[in-house]
C-alpha cells in the first residue's frame, strides 16, 4: 500500500468516502507543504511521502528508502525503529535527531490512530533545516523591501554567520554589514536579531518550487 504523491499517485491513505477530485487535490496540496512528511507502518514499509520527504529519501542524508522500506542513516536505526514501534503500536509520539553533522535534522514520529485505518500508522515530520523555504525568504525580503545586498545579509543570519563573516563571504567591509544588518532590522521593526529570527520562523512551510 505504497503512496508516492510526488508520482500523483492515488490517496493510499485517503478516507474511503473521499472521491478521486478531492483525493487529487489533497495530494496536491500536500506537496506545497515544504515540511517532508511520511508514513509509515511499525515496520518502516512506506505508506505515504510527499514531495518534501521524497527529496529527502532520495538524498539519503537522513532517511533511506530500501525495498519500500524507510531505514534511517548509518547510527541511527535503533532509535529510528524504536520510535516507529512506539507510534505505531503504542501510540506514544517520539523526537528524533537524525543524521550527522551538517545533515543532522530534529524528526518527529507520531501515531496516527483513525477508526477508518486498517493498521496503525506512525506520521513521521521532516525538520527544516532552515527556518524557511528560499521561495518563502524571497518573499518576506519582498514583503519588506529588502535590497539584494540585505537580502543576502539575511541569508547569512539564517545560517548563523556573524557579520564578519558575512562581510568576508561578500567582499565588503564589516561597517557595510552592520549597517546592512540594522537596515533590514529597521525594515522589519525589530531592534534585535533574536526578534528578527522569530520573526522568520513563524514563516509558513511554503513548498521552494511551484509544480
Amino acid at each position: 500500500m505504497l503512496l508516492d504523491t510526488g508520482r500523483d499517485a492515488p490517496s493510499a491513505l485517503g478516507h474511503p468516502q473521499a472521491d478521486a477530485g478531492g483525493s487529487a487535490l489533497m495530494n496536491a496540496l500536500i506537496n506545497q507543504i515544504e515540511c517532508g512528511l511520511l508514513a509509515c507502518d511499525q515496520d518502516g514499509l512506506l505508506l505515504f511521502a510527499n514531495r518534501a520527504a521524497r527529496r529527502e529519501l532520495d538524498a539519503g542524508r537522513i532517511l533511506t528508502l530500501h525495498e519500500q522500506r524507510v531505514r534511517a542513516a548509518a547510527g541511527s536505526a535503533p532509535e529510528w525503529a524504536s520510535a516507529l514501534v512506539d507510534a505505531a503500536e503504542r501510540r506514544r509520539a517520539r523526537l528524533l535527531q537524525l543524521g550527522e553533522a551538517d545533515h543532522r535534522t530534529m524528526v518527529a514520529v507520531t501515531p496516527i490512530w483513525e477508526p477508518w485505518l486498517n493498521q496503525p500508522v506512525a506520521l513521521v515530520m521532516l525538520g527544516r533545516r532552515l527556518p524557511g523555504s528560499p521561495l518563502a525568504l524571497q518573499m518576506l525580503a519582498l514583503r519588506h523591501g529588502l535590497t539584494q545586498a540585505e537580502s543576502r545579509v539575511l541569508g547569512g543570519l539564517l545560517s548563523n554567520m556573524q557579520a564578519r563573516d558575512i562581510a568576508e563571504a561578500h567582499g565588503v567591509g564589516l561597517a557595510t554589514i552592520r549597517t546592512q544588518i540594522q537596515s533590514v532590522r529597521n525594515k522589519f521593526g525589530v531592534s534585535t536579531i533574536d526578534a528578527l529570527l522569530l520573526q522568520v520562523a513563524e514563516l509558513p512551510p511554503i513548498t521552494a518550487a511551484v509544480h
